[in-house]
């Protein structure tokens, strides 16, 4: 009875066995035939010469180049040497008159003020005396010729000697010689006059009470920096009674470090504000990159001329300076419509041959004014579609789904 038992149990477990083989078996077809039916994903298209014609895509290499970063420095505002004007006197004075102030806008020519001086006088009675000595001499040196004009007579009617007539000539000589010089001392002595003092010399003007003074007079057009004058103050050829300064010219001084001194370049553009003024900005250009660093601070003065100043400006006004610095970092660019989405990754299509082209995931650092710098996924030389990368996409996502 017990191996009636043993024997039904074995061909139990024996019919189990076999029936879920036999379900197996029905099975594996069917899922063989579903992966059978998953579709092959490829990374590859092909667009041909006249679809991409048709299509307007265009193909460009890879930009490639070097990383820029912006470096701010900072300075003061600064007036060119040849724009800077020290407007002082000759001669020691009294100041009379003052008629510009600290800020005025001067042109060139215009009087400043004026001073009274008692060298005017002792100049005045100078060329007076000139003028009479000239006068005098010339007189003789028209008696002198008469003189001679009459010697030549007598000899030719034989009443006077060669020797008489040589005297005279020589009488002739030595009064012209003479007038020439006065000649010379009168004009020595108006030069003084008009030129350095400021005086007409014209004794025939009808003169008023600033006939005697001596103008100060702006030498250029700009603007009064500094003013050291008020009436009644004594000034001497030492001091400067005013400062000018040319405004529509100026400099900012940057102060700049060796290392960064050498990534900078004469030329290079350069934006400059003001720190105190709000929207006070302005273009500039490096013009010179110095000479000399200072040996406690370790810094050297960078130049840059600014480019149309306003009002705004004035001399030592602290200001900034902002440039673009190469890192010197290699970086790759293309432009931002060359790259598409699939699948939540950024692509760029590379082209592998006249008509194949490749879906290459990159990695996107920034998008700057319409450029993607690639990170990764792209070398320098590489192919690309620039223009009507979605028509890649597209043809890229129909082909998966056809498949």
């Amino acid at each position: 009875m017990k191996t009636i038992k043993q024997t039904a149990w074995v061909l139990i477990f024996l019919g189990c066995v076999l029936l879920t083989g036999c379900r197996n078996a029905q099975k594996a077809p069917s899922e063989e035939g579903n992966e059978a039916k998953s579709p092959q994903v490829t990374d590859q298209i092909t667009l041909t010469s006249q679809a991409q014609t048709e299509q307007h895509v265009a193909i460009a290499p890879v930009e490639s180049g070097t990383s820029v970063s912006p470096y701010r420095a900072k300075g003061r505002i600064a007036l060119p040497d040849n724009a800077t004007w020290r407007v002082g006197v000759l001669v020691e004075g009294r100041v009379e008159k003052v008629y510009a102030n600290l800020g005025d806008a001067v042109r060139k020519g215009e009087v400043l003020a004026h001073l009274h001086s008692h060298d005017v006088h002792e100049v005045k009675a100078a060329y007076a005396n000139a003028l009479a000595e000239r006068s005098r001499l010339q007189a003789a040196e028209a008696l002198a010729q008469k003189n001679y004009d009459r010697s030549q007579r007598l000899y030719a009617l034989k009443a006077e000697s060669v020797s008489q007539v040589e005297i005279a000539k020589q009488e002739l000589v030595n009064a012209q010689s003479a007038t020439r010089e006065a000649e010379n001392s009168v004009m020595r002595e108006q030069t003084h006059l008009e030129e350095t003092l400021g005086i007409s010399a014209d004794t025939h003007v009808h003169t008023s009470d600033d006939a005697d003074l001596i103008p100060i007079v702006a030498p250029a057009n700009g603007r009064i920096l500094q003013k050291n004058v008020s009436p009644g103050a004594t000034i001497s050829p030492s001091t400067d009674a005013f400062i000018i300064g040319d405004l529509s010219h100026l400099w900012m001084l940057a102060s700049i470090d060796a290392a960064t001194l050498a990534q900078l370049r004469v030329g290079q553009h350069a934006t400059v504000s003001i720190p105190d003024v709000p929207g006070a900005t302005y273009s500039g250009e490096i013009e010179n990159l110095g000479q000399e660093f200072d040996p406690t601070t370790r810094l050297i003065q960078v130049r840059i001329a600014i480019s149309r100043p306003d009002n705004r400006l004035r001399p030592e006004m602290l200001a900034n300076a902002e440039f673009s610095l190469g890192t010197g970092k290699p970086k790759l660019l293309v432009p931002q419509e060359a790259v598409q989405q699939i699948n939540g990754q950024d692509v760029v299509f590379v082209q592998v041959a006249a008509d194949r082209f490749r879906a290459q995931p990159v990695t996107l650092s920034e998008i700057v004014e319409g450029k993607a710098r690639i990170l990764q996924g792209l070398n320098a030389g590489d192919r690309v579609i620039t223009h009507g990368s979605f028509i890649a996409k597209s043809e890229l996502l129909k082909s998966t789904i056809g498949d």
